[in-house]
């Protein structure tokens, strides 16, 4: 069987062998046993190396009783995205991206969107530096693609329309709703960030590196809820000290 993939992550098994976690879009995240793949005459080479998209042609280890371990017999390197690479940001970015849907693993089966939706970001990045809001709307899109998107535009009560942004957000009815629904209650979201949350919804952009980070923080917290599966990122940890860097 051929399929493509993204490599997600990888870790050694032996003195000359990697695990290898990677993304495909006909069977979701794969564990890939890469046999001598350390070695400098491997036929794998770059292939297999974190966030390549490659080729592969698979067959699966029924000897060991084992159908989820993978051998993969040849890989072929399909993008290094080198661009990316060279930009500590870009790079962090991608890094987060890969380490997220690790953690989701093959959660609700979207095998072909969230590949399709990684590798446009992947190619995004290798033709541009980062841009401020690109996280938010890969979170964004991720949330719709899991099924878990919640309605910003609409008020979830009524229908209206939030041109000037939600008055609140209330879980129990998938997102926002309008000043009226609200009435008298006190919203219990920043006034601030509604406006940013609405801004981001209608397409306006924000240049305030404040604003992307409170935006990617709501759209992490709504998929931690919803999947459980979001602890621990160290990505994001990472992300967020190449920005201090930058600023620096």
């Amino acid at each position: 069987m051929r399929t493509q993939i993204i490599v997600l992550h990888r870790y050694a098994y032996s003195d000359s062998s990697w695990i290898v976690k990677a993304l495909s879009p006909d069977v979701g995240v794969l564990s890939l046993l890469v046999k001598g793949a350390k070695s400098k005459n491997s036929q794998f080479k770059t292939g297999i190396d974190p966030l390549a998209h490659s080729e592969i042609e698979i067959r699966y280890n029924h000897h060991k009783g084992n159908s989820s371990l993978i051998i993969p017999k040849e890989a072929y390197l399909q993008n290094y995205f080198p661009k990316m690479r060279s930009n500590l940001q870009s790079l962090a970015a991608a890094q987060l991206m890969a380490e997220i849907l690790l953690k989701l693993g093959n959660e609700k089966s979207n095998f072909a969107e969230e590949f399709k939706w990684l590798l446009n970001n992947l190619e995004c990045l290798e033709l541009n530096t980062v841009k401020g809001n690109s996280l938010s709307l890969w979170l964004h899109k991720l949330c719709d693609i899991l099924g878990y998107a919640p309605t910003l535009s609409k008020c979830g009560q009524c229908g209206q329309e939030l041109l000037q942004g939600p008055a609140d957000l209330w879980p129990a009815l998938g997102g926002a709703v309008c000043k009226g629904c609200l009435g008298d209650r006190k919203p219990g979201y920043d006034p601030a960030f509604l406006q940013e949350l609405g801004n981001f919804a209608n397409g306006k952009s924000d240049e305030r590196q404040v604003s992307w980070l409170r935006i990617e923080n709501f759209f992490l917290g709504h998929l931690k809820v919803h999947t459980g599966a979001l602890d621990n990122l160290h990505s994001w940890e990472w992300l967020l000290e190449t920005r201090r860097l930058v600023e620096c």
